[in-house]
């Protein structure tokens, strides 16, 4: 766990945000802002913090986007593409040697706050900030990755929850629900239906998706 006084504060000054600030109203971006408790770095990179349903900081990836198409930095040239809170406090002797990371999913922490909410799981943190700004109705978390389907999602029991995978890992999501009796999951085939050749080429997930509905409808 982190301590308090080394989690960074709320902060939209990222370029993610300023990218998402061009589609979406300013009042979502506040509320999702406060909801996740986003934060960001020095050079604009965004960290998504990972806090769990007992409201402690496990860690925070800190990533970077251009903020003209809101795509991640995937340049292993380019400083500050991807890192974690941990690694950065622990080079800075802040967190002690024995420190052990267990992880947990992104907006665990708001898990109590919605008990009646729908749980809406996807990949990537980017995918759920921009989902919970669109349709607020559900409660959206992420796995932080394809592969990370897995016993984070034990603090779902007693949810009802709809996992919306990318459209690449669609097959794997569904196949993998069987390692989950024990909870109400169902996988959505929403993307699997609608994409385009073109989409499923470029490995779209659920926020791709409703930005191209936005910028077409705007």
């Amino acid at each position: 766990i982190i301590p308090q006084n080394l989690i960074p504060l709320p902060s939209g000054s990222n370029h993610l945000i300023t990218y998402l600030k061009t589609m979406i109203p300013s009042s979502a971006i506040d509320r999702i802002i406060a909801d996740y408790r986003l934060a960001s770095t020095p050079d604009q990179a965004i960290i998504f913090l990972q806090i769990d349903q007992e409201n402690q900081c496990r860690t925070g990836k800190i990533m970077q986007y251009n903020p003209a198409t809101g795509h991640r930095i995937k340049d292993p040239n380019k400083p500050g593409r991807i890192n974690w809170l941990h690694s950065i406090l622990k080079r800075r002797k802040q967190l002690p040697p024995d420190w052990q990371l267990t992880q947990c999913l992104f907006g665990e922490h708001l898990l109590p706050q919605h008990p009646d909410k729908t749980v809406a799981l996807v990949e990537s943190e980017k995918t759920a900030i921009i989902c919970a700004a669109l349709m607020p109705q559900y409660l959206w978390l992420a796995t932080g990755g394809k592969s990370q389907f897995n016993n984070r999602l034990a603090s779902l029991k007693g949810r009802k929850i709809i996992a919306f995978p990318d459209i690449d890992a669609y097959h794997d999501w569904l196949r993998r629900t069987a390692d989950f009796p024990h909870l109400d999951l169902k996988v959505s085939d929403l993307l699997e239906k609608h994409a385009t050749p073109e989409a499923r080429a470029a490995h779209i997930d659920l926020a791709d998706w409703l930005i191209e509905f936005l910028q077409d409808n705007k």
